[in-house]
């Protein structure tokens, strides 16, 4: 009976991403309003006639939801009935609706048209999982709301996202909403969550938290600030967005628990370290972006053990070191963006040779303290796959003035371990002992 249970929540799931994915990609379309006008008796341009009365013009269309409501026997079910009042509800907070989404947020019909008249815009219905007994039309209920790109404007989506028992996602994409992030906890089905592009602000909001079952979390372009809990990265996701908020303070230690294959803090405040713990994603981590941050430390020798990554972005913060050995274990990457940071020492051969043997198709090091490169290293800056602008490299055009890297090179920021063991196997090439520093640099030659 379990297994028919999941089978059947997992069923429920592809039918509404398969919705979401259809809309997103502008598939579903959308009908055209009519709009009525009324021709007052006797006024405005009302014809000549012979005297006869003209018939009476149509009714307007009750697009204010100030009309008297629909009886409960106008719905196709219970469920339906009790989410009118909701919908309603939400209706009247809302202050903008630039794309006159809410006009069809009228009459007893909120499901798709073909179940009779015109569907709710946003709203999703499907049949929710059920166990020990057959689906039947008096289960049809609101299973997923996608507003994304609707424009509207609410000051609070408490008492309306959680009011819907069946509820599987929540897409909000680039709206003005606001206020707190309700309780969700009650939602059984529910597994994904998108507040991206809103005016969201304060703390995390710590509802999120509890979301067990939760499997896409996008909180992007909003104006939290804060720390972020521990337990967030504890959640089951497949994607975790957070980027684009006033997050600060560190990222917890547990970093290295989540599940994700894509994981996005960027442009935030977060400080310290990249959590060592990155190693333990090595599983399900393929993409993750730490760019435009205030992180220092060493880069961690652990990142070359995520074998599957394949972008993986640190540019612009304050991490300092070598680049470790063990990222030319990084076979997958194709992007690898480590500009704006404060690294030091010798490009290896070990990473560049990843554009042959791996798939690595930009490696952007500009704006660095590097001093030298190895030899692949070379060739790909001839190719362009390479940029190494603004370092301390000999010979090389668009450099750091040699005085400052002399500067740089006499207090460096962190003494950072060099280690020469390669935690894969790398046929024919012989990991080489840390580089010493070329003494024109030392001493302030060289350099452009």
């Amino acid at each position: 009976m379990a297994a028919s249970g999941n089978a059947r929540l997992l069923a429920f799931a592809l039918v509404l991403a398969v919705a979401v994915l259809l809309r997103l990609r502008g598939v579903v379309c959308e009908s055209n309003h009519t709009h009525f006008a009324m021709v007052s008796r006797g006024g405005g341009n009302a014809p000549k006639g012979s005297g006869r009365v003209p018939a009476a013009a149509p009714p307007p269309l009750d697009t204010c939801g100030c009309g008297p409501s629909p009886l409960p026997s106008e719905f196709l079910n219970r469920k339906l009935a009790a989410l009118y009042p909701v919908i309603q509800a939400f209706k009247k907070t809302i202050t903008c609706d630039p794309r006159g989404v809410t006009a069809s947020w009228v009459g007893p019909n909120l499901c798709d048209s073909h179940f009779g008249g015109m569907a709710y815009k946003g709203f999703y219905c499907d049949y929710p999982p059920v166990t020990g007994a057959p689906q039947d039309n008096t289960t049809l209920t609101v299973a997923s709301i996608d507003f994304n790109g609707f424009g509207l404007c609410a000051p609070s989506i408490a008492g309306f996202v959680d009011a819907f028992p069946d509820l599987a996602l929540f897409h909000a994409n680039s709206n003005n909403l606001s206020g707190e992030v309700p309780d969700l906890t009650g939602l059984p089905y529910f597994y994904e969550l998108d507040l991206s592009n809103n005016n969201f602000s304060g703390a995390f909001p710590a509802n999120v938290v509890p979301l067990g079952g939760l499997l896409f979390l996008d909180l992007r372009f909003n104006r939290f600030v804060g720390t972020v809990p521990p337990p967030i990265f504890d959640l089951s996701v497949v994607a975790l967005f957070l980027n684009n908020n006033g997050f600060y303070g560190q990222i917890p230690d547990n970093f290295g628990s989540t599940t994700a294959e894509y994981l996005v803090v960027a442009n935030n405040q977060f400080t310290g370290p990249i959590p060592r713990s990155i190693y333990n994603t090595s599983a399900n981590l393929s993409e993750v972006l730490f760019l435009n941050n205030k992180l220092s430390g060493c880069l961690p020798y652990e990142i070359g053990l995520v074998e599957g990554l394949t972008v993986f972005d640190a540019g612009g913060n304050d991490i300092t070191g070598p680049i470790p050995l063990s990222f030319g274990c990084l076979g997958k990457v194709e992007e690898l963006n480590l500009a704006g940071n404060q690294l030091y020492g010798h490009i290896p051969d070990v990473l560049c040779i990843l554009a042959k043997t791996g798939k690595l198709q930009n490696l952007s090091l500009s704006d660095n303290y590097f001093h030298s490169v190895g030899h692949h290293c070379l060739e790909l800056a001839r190719s362009r796959v390479l940029d190494v602008r603004l370092n301390c490299i000999l010979n090389f055009p668009n450099q750091r003035p040699a005085l400052e890297c002399a500067r740089f090179y006499a207090d460096p920021p962190q003494h950072c371990p060099f280690v020469p063991h390669i935690p894969c196997d790398l046929p024919g090439f012989r990991p080489p002992v840390a580089a010493a520093l070329p003494s024109a640099v030392a001493h302030g030659g060289g350099g452009n």
